[in-house]
């Protein structure tokens, strides 16, 4: 995932990611969003992605050393596997569209 997002940033998050994981990732960074920081509609590319999920594992910015690590991009999986197996499976039941 991390060298994927480093050598190829534009690809469509899809092309690692389940649906049900963008789009709960996608919900989880609207709501811990910078006051000043924009979330575009539809689908990110890989490398966004990839910087969201790492600041859900404690990333920082470039000023904590460069780009997201194996570690953070971990930490940060962990943290979404949750939110996006809840939104598979409430979409599953019918209970959100």
């Amino acid at each position: 995932l991390k060298h994927l997002a480093r050598t190829q940033p534009d690809l469509p998050a899809t092309a690692e990611l389940a649906t049900h994981e963008v789009e709960a990732l996608v919900l989880l960074k609207r709501k811990r969003k910078k006051k000043n920081e924009q979330i575009p509609d539809g689908i990110p590319p890989l490398a966004l992605a990839v910087q969201w999920i790492a600041e859900l594992g404690g990333y920082t910015g470039k000023s904590s050393g460069g780009p997201p690590g194996s570690v953070t991009i971990s930490r940060g999986l962990e943290r979404l596997a949750p939110a996006a197996e809840m939104l598979r499976v409430l979409r599953e039941n019918g209970l959100v569209r």
